[in-house]
């Protein structure tokens, strides 16, 4: 087996998932040269779920990890994914709902872990209420798609999906007191395991493409994937007064196997003053 995979060829991978992300994940990795198999060997949600029923013990970048390097020693095959979310941070922490997506690609040959990211903000909001209308309202300022947790006073209800089936589980468990109004307050939670989380869905696919542009960003010295920007230097010169900014001079690409690395020259030659501490104190 040779140590540096040929992306050229087709490979198999693992993915370890109970929620419906292959079809995310596998179009982008084909590129790659990968064909992907989903094993649920593992339930996944044992390693933290977003309604609680389960706390992560693990951080996100340890957790997908985790999954990763499960879904080949689980199955046998030489390269495990795992995909892991997480929401909050950001730039607007506490006011913005931000989601994290990781995607991680094992190789048990070189025990080499593949790291992809990508974030966003995701427009989704909670609502207590009694009030019919109100959740329908609710409910139209979201796709369609998204899912719904509703909690009551007794039980935990996840997976909803529209109106109608809000609707018809409140009438099924007794809740709905007057076609207008509920026995009760409940709180309506938007349900964010991907497959009910349409925003989720987009950053999801985009880190499967950088997945797949990592996979292809071979290191000029050992051909190991991942010959990615690992880190920057800062310090790009003022074009007033030339003094050194927190502007970004150059990228370092490294590499996880041989430790080869090469500097990336940033497009802008000088920073604005703006940027300048002596220029703009």
């Amino acid at each position: 087996m040779d140590l540096q995979f040929d992306v050229t060829s087709l490979h198999k991978a693992a993915l370890l998932t109970k929620h419906h992300k292959l079809c995310l994940i596998a179009p982008a990795l084909a590129d790659a040269g990968f064909t992907l198999n989903v094993t649920e060997a593992l339930d996944t949600d044992s390693l933290g779920m977003f309604s609680g029923e389960y706390i992560r013990t693990l951080s996100p970048l340890d957790c997908v990890k985790t999954k990763a390097r499960l879904a080949s020693e689980l199955t046998g095959e030489r390269f495990g994914i795992g995909s892991e979310g997480s929401f909050g941070g950001g730039p607007l922490q506490g006011l913005l709902n931000w989601d994290d997506e990781l995607i991680c690609l094992f190789d048990k040959a070189t025990e080499q872990y593949v790291v992809a990211h990508a974030a966003g903000p995701v427009p989704l909001s909670p609502i207590d209420t009694d009030q019919v209308e109100t959740i329908r309202s609710h409910l139209e300022k979201h796709d369609e798609k998204q899912g719904w947790i509703c909690v009551t006073s007794k039980e935990l209800i996840k997976g909803l999906v529209g109106f109608a089936d809000i609707h018809h589980t409140m009438q099924q468990t007794g809740l709905l007191a007057t076609p207008t109004k509920l026995s009760e307050s409940i709180r309506l939670l938007p349900d964010l395991r991907a497959h009910l989380c349409p925003p989720r869905q987009e950053y999801i696919r985009q880190a499967a493409h950088q997945l797949a542009a990592r996979l292809r960003a071979r290191c000029p010295a050992c051909q190991a994937p991942n010959f990615w920007r690992k880190d920057v230097k800062q310090g790009l010169p003022c074009s007033q007064c030339g003094y050194p900014t927190h502007r970004i001079q150059h990228f370092i690409h490294k590499c996880d196997c041989c430790s080869y690395s090469s500097i990336e020259i940033a497009l802008e030659q000088f920073a604005e003053p703006t940027h300048c501490p002596l220029c703009n104190p």
